[in-house]
């Protein structure tokens, strides 16, 4: 008898465990890291919650997963294994606000998305879906993933050597031209941007009554 109170007892203790056990990893928050990269050149990684602002320096690749964010001002001048950011993978929930700095290349995929208001960028490759089904009926609408901001003319899609580029002007008036890989989709369905005006261009925009389209 007494054997058997003490087998059920153990039990007992250890379901309270396991439920303390759980308890804890459900209320404990998830730890996340704050990077800032001012010089020097290397790889990141980067998952859950963790942040970046990044003003100067390089990296060779920046991972970011989860609903991780980046914010990059500014970076070293652009050189494989040197200077500037060779490669950003985007995934998960993460997101990407660029404003300056030099990058090579720029991954999205999943739920990514990304900011672009300046800087360099060579070329773009996007793994996702710029549909999504909604209504009822259900129907296909838009879902594009990355926000441009631009200033003068609205920018275009143009052919140049028998490939995409993404072709306009940011903000401060400093021109871009950015590849933009289709991925094995069609050359330009899957590049589905959100095109922001300046402020300045707002304004024009205002008075003169002008109509934006986008070139497919």
């Amino acid at each position: 008898m007494y054997n058997k109170l003490n087998s059920e007892m153990e039990v007992f203790m250890m379901k309270k465990i396991i439920g303390f056990a759980l308890l804890v990893c459900l209320v404990v928050p998830v730890h996340a890291t704050y990077y800032e990269i001012t010089s020097g050149h290397g790889t990141l990684g980067m998952e859950n919650s963790d942040t970046l602002l990044m003003t100067g320096g390089g990296l060779a690749i920046l991972t970011m997963f989860d609903s991780s964010s980046a914010t990059i001002t500014g970076t070293s001048t652009l050189s494989q294994g040197f200077g500037g950011i060779w490669e950003i993978d985007l995934a998960g929930n993460s997101h990407l606000d660029m404003g300056g700095g030099q990058v090579n290349e720029i991954d999205i995929g999943s739920n990514a998305t990304a900011s672009l208001r300046g800087g360099l960028i060579e070329s773009i490759y996007s793994y996702q879906a710029t549909t999504k089904t909604e209504g009822d009926p259900p129907q296909q609408v838009p879902n594009p993933h990355i926000t441009l901001y631009y200033s003068g003319d609205i920018p275009t899609v143009q052919e140049i050597s028998s490939f995409n580029y993404l072709v306009g002007n940011w903000g401060d008036g400093t021109g871009f031209s950015i590849y933009l890989h289709d991925t094995g989709y069609d050359a330009y369905a899957n590049f589905d941007f959100i095109l922001i005006p300046e402020p300045a261009t707002l304004l024009l925009i205002g008075l003169g009554g002008f109509l934006i389209r986008r070139k497919k």
